[in-house]
């Protein structure tokens, strides 16, 4: 696949979205965005080689759509840098991705991309089908790099293969980052060789605890439970009172809602109260026992203490420091 057929695929797909826009688009990169009530998400593409495209996404919405009628046939590396990701596959399983998570797949996507977080900043290594049809690239063979083989080594069986990122691929995924904007596709070309190399010769990770996988009845009632403890954050909720709403036990309730969220119910709870909290401070409206009292305290040393853990300062000298700066 050129460069020409990727990009034209892509915007022919993005134009069947009002949502989606190009707005911006170089001789070897193109970059879209998607804009809804909720947030936006921007797509930057870079063509490297022949058949290999890399993605840089950045999230800050809760979902983006699948942008029918782009290519996607092919092998995909995908590594999280920040938030939670969500993406059901052909085989109809739910793949889900934390920070420092690496997947394998050459299964295409089904449906719309999902972020439990609201945020979700990533980097996509893209290799069509074409890429393993064609000579290889000369740098390839060079470092002995067998795009098949790669293929083969994480997706022996066309599943999904998911694994905390070592240090080594960690690092070449976040250089990938660094703004060299004269020579930024031939310094990626450069990273996605380091990568492949990797690949090609460290040795497998071992493939994460398969808790990413799970039912859309079991997704359905973990997004339940989240709307339902967001509602009104000065309530208390027992895990096992919400899970007789839906008839499972606690321990299955604990299991689907850390799968999607990444994190315990208390845990989760205790997170969005605390950052609710550091908007009311902000804002300079309430006193801090009345936040202290929406968040579902009982008294204003109880949250200080939850809330100088969770955010590295007390509340009053959250607010002083807030209020100083504008």
């Amino acid at each position: 696949m050129t460069r020409d057929e990727q990009f034209i695929a892509l915007e022919k797909a993005a134009r069947t979205m009002h949502d989606v826009h190009i707005i911006n688009e170089t001789a070897d990169s193109i970059t879209i965005r998607f804009k809804n009530d909720e947030g936006i998400g921007t797509v930057r593409r870079y063509a490297l080689f022949p058949g290999i495209f890399l993605d840089f996404n950045d999230i800050e919405t809760s979902s983006f759509p699948r942008l029918k009628g782009e290519i996607i046939q092919g092998f995909k590396i995908n590594f999280c840098v920040d938030g939670r990701c969500e993406v059901k596959t052909s085989d109809g399983i739910y793949i889900f991705l934390e920070a420092e998570d690496i997947s394998f797949s050459n299964l295409a996507v089904s449906g719309d991309f999902s972020f439990p977080y609201g945020r979700y900043h990533g980097i996509e290594l893209h290799i069509y089908d074409s890429a393993f049809k064609q000579a290889p690239v000369p740098l390839f063979d060079i470092f002995s790099i067998n795009l098949m083989d790669i293929c083969k080594k994480y997706c022996p069986a066309s599943k999904s293969f998911i694994a905390r990122t070592g240090e080594e691929m960690k690092s070449v995924f976040l250089s990938m980052s660094a703004i060299i904007p004269e020579c930024k596709s031939d310094y990626l070309r450069l990273k996605v060789i380091e990568l492949l190399f990797l690949l090609m010769h460290i040795e497998k990770p071992d493939e994460k605890e398969r808790r990413y996988f799970f039912t859309l009845g079991q997704i359905k009632i973990a997004k339940q439970v989240m709307n339902i403890i967001s509602a009104d954050l000065s309530k208390h909720y027992s895990v096992e009172k919400l899970a007789e709403q839906f008839s499972i036990s606690p321990s299955s309730l604990n299991k689907y809602f850390y799968g999607v969220f990444g994190e315990s119910i208390p845990s989760f709870l205790r997170g969005r109260r605390m950052n609710k909290a550091a908007e009311y401070l902000e804002k300079g409206k309430h006193q801090i026992l009345d936040i202290a009292l929406m968040m579902g305290y009982e008294n204003a040393s109880k949250f200080a203490a939850v809330f100088k853990a969770a955010k590295g300062e007390s509340p009053l000298e959250y607010r002083r420091r807030h209020i100083n700066s504008t």
